[in-house]
């Protein structure tokens, strides 16, 4: 009788639930806490993620805007700097690394974001990281401009053109000019270059050519007249004192008056000229002056040492 008697005990033992909330709570509470733990630490992660990728960003630009693709150190020591400046914002672990390839920076920071919930599972922290690369493009420094055809009846001159730091104003460093003196075979003239060699630019925060064109063949302060063979002469003139066009590298209107290597740029664009000033190789430019398509009017060749070491250009990449 006793065991059926036991078998009754426990039988009723296992129908009774009273005290099973109190079980399955207690057995419950710690995945509960650590689900809930892992949330708040890792909105706590995430969010020196993002701080992270701010110094990271910060420190890339910073080092970029003195690397040259050849002093590494020296932008490794500004990036540095830019990091130690946020100490108080990153976690006390923190390491990064910073490297080169080519005239590209990259910055990378790692550390562990300790945990505070995530504790009860032994999960004592977090692993971060973030990456961000830089680069500074080449900027031409000095620039060799030789003309080498022109034709037309049309008197034109093409300015370079750079604005200086701390400053609105351009500054023309090199001019080339192209007198018509007769009208036959389409239009034939001379070409004067000054300065004649390599044009150093100088620090500047904008570079950008220029073509004006007087319709008569003439300069300004000029008036043009043609004899009975084609020939071009030019007499003092005061009321020839402005130009009939003017075309700008950086003008979307006209942008697509020049052709660089036989192909036309496009219109509707400010362009980066710079691109086209043959930092990589010396490149063929022609330029149309409005007075039709079916030919250009104006080569030159043009080519340039270039760097990057002011850093004005320099850009996240990454």
């Amino acid at each position: 009788m006793m065991g059926i008697g036991f078998l009754r005990h426990i039988g009723h033992l296992a129908g009774d639930r009273g005290g099973n909330f109190s079980t399955m709570t207690a057995l419950l509470a710690v995945p509960l806490v650590a689900a809930a733990g892992m949330a708040v630490d890792y909105s706590s992660a995430i969010f020196q993620r993002a701080n992270l990728q701010e110094i990271a960003d910060g420190a890339a630009l910073a080092g970029g805007k003195v690397f040259d693709g050849t002093n590494l150190a020296a932008a490794q020591a500004e990036a540095s700097r830019f990091i130690a400046a946020y100490a108080d914002t990153t976690p006390a672990n923190l390491s990064y690394t910073i490297t080169a390839n080519g005239r590209v920076l990259s910055v990378n920071l790692t550390g562990a974001v300790p945990t505070n919930l995530m504790r009860i599972v032994n999960i004592n922290s977090v692993d971060i990281g973030v990456n961000s690369q830089a680069t500074a493009p080449a900027k031409p420094d000095i620039v060799t401009l030789t003309p080498t055809q022109a034709q037309g009846w049309y008197y034109k001159v093409i300015t370079i053109r750079v604005v200086r730091p701390n400053s609105t104003s351009e500054t023309v460093v090199g001019t080339v000019t192209y007198q018509p003196t007769t009208h036959n075979d389409s239009g034939q003239g001379t070409m004067t270059a000054v300065p004649s060699g390599p044009i150093t630019l100088g620090q500047y925060t904008k570079l950008a050519l220029q073509m004006d064109v007087k319709d008569d063949g003439c300069p300004l302060g000029k008036a043009a007249s043609v004899s009975n063979n084609n020939a071009v002469s030019c007499s003092k003139s005061s009321s020839s004192t402005k130009y009939d066009l003017t075309l700008r590298t950086d003008d979307p209107n006209t942008s697509n008056y020049l052709f660089v290597d036989g192909s036309e740029l496009p219109k509707g664009v400010t362009l980066p000229i710079e691109n086209y000033f043959g930092c990589q190789a010396a490149q063929k430019h022609a330029w149309e002056d409005g007075g039709g398509w079916d030919r250009q009017d104006f080569f030159y060749t043009i080519s340039s040492q270039c760097s990057s070491a002011d850093g004005d250009a320099v850009r996240l990449t990454n």
